[in-house]
């Protein structure tokens, strides 16, 4: 089970002073505050994070909790679901009568990645920033000081194999099979074989990915201890609200305000797509509701390569809600002229309420 490291998104060690977290927490909150990274969603995830590790850590009580708890410390204080319960004894089970714990695999971590529509239409490359734990890089994850650390296992005189007759077991007991023992840990990463480690991971987006989509980057996770395989990286696609469109599928729905004259009399109107602007004709006597539509300018199609769904522009006529004593004549004079037949719907509902009574 995937758990948050506090203590790894500060890049401080477990056994660091309130001052050493506070200077940590200060730097990177320097460094990813959204003043200084406007319109950068990635760095304002970063900057939430790192508060929200500081303000655990940075508080004593929540700190010796968080240590006592680990990964069921949780901020609001409620305790662990069943379904953490479960995963939890799972793998706890799982490393008593599985691998042994020096080479157990790496966890798989999750990502949300947003991006803006825009980018939905062309997908591409992206770089994301990624807290994971990674293979010591001063003992190489055998978690013993390289400086005189580790000696050789005297049980099986350095071999990690079982001496005389075992039944089940082939490995030395003493070590585990290693052929050595440590007499002193590694200091980078406490004796645990990893450390924390903040990596600029390249992320592929296909086009017309949509919001809750994974993409699985593999190998990229957690680094497993000892021998043991790395997990996967998990990034889940979120796509941002767009002040225009709104999308169905692999199509694009805009609304279109028109006023009453162009609704009337037909005109040529701005509208935009996803790669600019383009010009279209509103015909004459377009009603509310009706939908104009633009043959290819949605989103690409998933699997259909080169086609894109369409964009649908639902007209609105707009209606002016404060009128000057001149507007409100004018437009008295022109239902006066108009009559009944260039209405010809309100004409027959008018018939049909009155000949009810």
């Amino acid at each position: 089970m995937a758990r948050r490291d506090y203590y790894n998104v500060l890049g401080v060690k477990k056994a660091s002073s309130t001052d050493e977290i506070k200077r940590a927490f200060r730097g990177l909150a320097l460094k990813y505050h959204p003043d200084r990274n406007p319109d950068d969603v990635e760095a304002e995830r970063r900057f939430r994070e790192i508060t929200e590790a500081w303000e655990v850590l940075g508080d004593p009580q929540k700190r010796a909790q968080y240590d006592r708890l680990g990964g069921f410390y949780k901020p609001n204080g409620q305790p662990p679901s069943p379904d953490e319960l479960g995963e939890y004894f799972t793998e706890a089970l799982g490393s008593i009568f599985g691998k042994r714990a020096d080479n157990q695999p790496g966890e798989d971590l999750r990502y949300t990645l947003t991006l803006e529509l825009e980018q939905v239409l062309t997908g591409g490359e992206h770089s994301v920033t990624v807290p994971r734990q990674i293979r010591c890089t001063r003992c190489g994850g055998d978690t013993a000081d390289p400086d005189g650390g580790r000696k050789d296992c005297e049980a099986c005189e350095g071999s990690g194999k079982a001496v005389g007759r075992r039944l089940f077991r082939q490995t030395c007991a003493r070590c585990d099979g290693r052929g050595f023992v440590v007499v002193r840990k590694c200091d980078k990463c406490e004796g645990s074989g990893r450390h924390g480690s903040e990596d600029v991971l390249k992320v592929k987006v296909p086009a017309g990915v949509a919001t809750g989509q994974k993409l699985k980057v593999r190998a990229k996770g957690n680094e497993g201890f000892g021998d043991g395989t790395p997990g996967d990286l998990y990034v889940i696609v979120n796509i941002a609200d767009h002040p225009l469109f709104s999308r169905r599928g692999a199509d694009l729905i805009c609304e279109l305000p028109i006023t009453f004259a162009e609704a009337a009399l037909g005109a040529e109107v701005r509208v935009p797509t996803l790669e600019g602007a383009t010009t279209i004709r509103v015909p004459a006597g377009t009603s509310s509701g009706k939908v104009l539509r633009l043959s290819g300018q949605g989103l690409p199609l998933p699997k259909q390569q080169g086609r894109r769904g369409d964009l649908h522009l639902q007209v609105v006529v707009e209606i002016p809600d404060q009128l000057s004593a001149e507007q409100r004549a004018a437009l008295l004079g022109f239902a006066d002229l108009a009559g009944a037949d260039a209405h010809p719907k309100r004409a027959e509902f008018d018939r049909n309420v009155q000949g009810r009574g």
